[in-house]
């Protein structure tokens, strides 16, 4: 777990520091040490995140569900 939490430090790195510049240069170091802490509690949910299909993208998932049942209904019926 800690070798994925430093990998994802390395991701939003440039973020984080490019966001601090938004506040006084006196909280900066406080508010990165948050953030990294935020991170780090969320960490559970951004693993467990799983990004949509591409039909499930432009179609919605609705949409791409009623498509497969309609498609295994045609293969059951063949």
């Amino acid at each position: 777990m800690y070798e994925e939490y430093e990998s994802i430090l390395v991701d939003f790195n440039a973020k984080i520091k490019k966001s601090l510049y938004q506040t006084t240069p006196n909280n900066r170091d406080d508010l990165e040490q948050e953030i990294k802490i935020k991170l780090y509690e969320k960490l559970a949910v951004i693993q467990n995140i799983e990004a949509p299909g591409f039909y499930e993208f432009v179609y919605g998932s609705a949409c791409v569900a009623e498509e497969e049942a309609v498609y295994r209904f045609q293969q059951k019926k063949e």
